[in-house]
């Protein structure tokens, strides 16, 4: 289930849209799972995935965002559930440095790589 609150009714309905698309690439036979967006100013991201339990997650996403960034934030947002619930990473504070030290950590390196993937999908479809 994906739940979005914030911002305006089509902007929603377009973020759901793309995590429901998301998770058909993502997981599609993964079907107890609550995953709640919420659009918001963010001010130092684009967004934001916290797991609240096993199948239960929180997404922030800037409402700044609009186009192929909207989407790609969703999608980056999306990998991070997947790699949560199929157990391939979970949510622990890993010190780093700086950005380059971030965007190289194994689960981000495959949220960049696969955000791109599932827009070109989305695209196509």
């Amino acid at each position: 289930m994906i739940l979005v609150t914030g911002d305006r009714a089509k902007k929603r309905q377009n973020v759901s849209r793309a995590a429901a698309f998301a998770w058909r690439h993502l997981m599609p036979r993964i079907k107890k799972c609550v995953v709640e967006i919420e659009l918001k100013k963010i001010k130092d991201a684009q967004g934001y995935c916290v797991k609240v339990d096993d199948r239960s997650f929180e997404i922030e996403i800037d409402k700044r965002l609009f186009g192929d960034d909207l989407l790609t934030a969703v999608f980056h947002e999306m990998v991070h559930v997947k790699q949560s619930v199929r157990k391939e990473w979970e949510f622990d504070e890993v010190a780093y440095s700086n950005y380059y030290e971030y965007v190289n950590l194994p689960w981000e390196v495959e949220a960049y790589h696969m955000q791109e993937v599932i827009l070109e999908a989305w695209k196509k479809n």
